[in-house]
């Protein structure tokens, strides 16, 4: 099972229905929403150039998003295209997020190597916000979508409205909605799949607060405990728990973001299902399965913040492992050693690179093999 999400629009009223994006915001989780976002934008840029100032919303569309890092280029990206038209002055750009604070990124936030020093990434989001002039609204749960108006309740209760003239939210994700069944024609689907649509896998499920949470939850094989002959792979595995630190409003709407399971550890988990089913075709049942637990996993992020030969910049991050480790490594849960990060053009030029690599990649041309994941 590798299907990738289902797109949950319908998860807030009036941001879409079921998987279907709505007519009042646009989304960049597909090639043709991306496209017509662009295009929606350019008419954005157009009032601009005409004197009409606008107001742009960009962040999570509801309170159990995942995929912040999406989001946040887009925000910086749609930022740096506007200065470079030289309408800047003309655009407000909010952001608003289900994070309980800048940088957690679903990952409870980390603490990298930057110019030498070991630095929150709390820090180092807030500063690029501050830099580029961008307002945010954290620990948001956007409950209600209208035209030209977002209705979100925060974390410590508080009810708010934000307007826009154009916006980009994240939809939530869920499980495609796959239904199972044994030989008997039985429905086993509750057996297979957790009640978020996600596969279940080799991980600990037993329900347990936060702070018992430990690194060996996590799934090794992403194998169906049930089911031998059937693997999930990337966001399609349920995990045991959240990576950030669980938060609901005094209301009890839960607002924290899902654990973000894209991106490298895609590819990583990916490419170790795919040896395991391997090994069990030509090896027989008692081959020994391959593993990619993200406790044990580091995994390299490159967020653009602006696309441009000598102007672009985007942040470089590593961290290791994704899931924290707080046996391991206590304090911050991740080894500082390997994890860093910088901004810059630097940052840019691997992004823009690594674009063409994975799509060489993807097309099993010579070589192929060697680019990692």
């Amino acid at each position: 099972n590798a299907t990738g999400p289902k797109l949950n629009f319908g998860a807030t009223p009036g941001l879409g229905e079921g998987s279907q994006l709505g007519e009042y915001t646009v989304s960049v989780c597909t090639a043709d929403h991306a496209q017509h976002a662009a295009h929606e934008l350019t008419k954005v840029l157009d009032k601009m150039r005409n004197g009409e100032r606008q107001k742009i919303l960009i962040g999570t569309g509801h309170g159990m998003c995942t995929c912040q890092g999406a989001a946040f280029e887009y925000i910086f990206n749609v930022e740096h295209e506007i200065r470079k038209a030289g309408l800047r002055d003309m655009a407000d750009i909010q952001w608003i997020s289900n994070e309980s604070f800048m940088g957690d990124f679903g990952m409870g936030g980390l603490h990298m190597k930057v110019g030498g020093y070991v630095v929150s990434s709390r820090i180092f989001t807030e500063s690029l916000f501050a830099e580029r002039g961008v307002n945010y609204i954290t620990g948001a749960h956007v409950n209600k979508v209208e035209k030209g108006k977002v209705s979100y309740e925060l974390l410590d209760g508080t009810m708010g409205e934000e307007t826009f003239d154009f916006s980009m939210l994240i939809p939530p994700f869920a499980g495609v909605g796959l239904k199972a069944y044994n030989k008997a024609g039985e429905d086993i689907t509750d057996t297979v799949f957790a009640p978020n649509g996600f596969m279940k896998v080799d991980a600990d499920y037993t329900p347990k607060p936060y702070e018992q949470w430990k690194a060996s939850d996590w799934p090794l094989t992403y194998q169906n405990p049930t089911y031998k002959n059937v693997f999930a792979a990337g966001i399609a595995f349920a995990p045991p728990h959240l990576i950030s630190k669980p938060a609901k409003s005094p209301s009890g709407t839960v607002i924290n973001p899902t654990p973000p399971r894209t991106g490298m550890p895609s590819g990583i988990i990916g490419k170790a299902v795919a040896r395991s089913v391997c090994d069990l075709i030509t090896k027989g049942s008692g081959a020994h399965l391959h593993e990619a637990s993200m406790a044990h996993m580091g995994a390299a992020c490159v967020a653009s913040a602006g696309k441009g030969w000598l102007d672009g910049t985007a942040a470089a991050m590593t961290v290791y492992p994704v899931v924290q480790d707080f046996e391991k490594y206590p304090g911050t849960g991740r080894d500082t050693d390997y994890t860093f990060g910088e901004i810059g053009l630097a940052g840019h030029w691997i992004k823009h690179i690594l674009h063409y690599l994975f799509i060489y990649k993807a097309k099993l041309k010579p070589f192929w093999k060697i680019i990692p994941e």
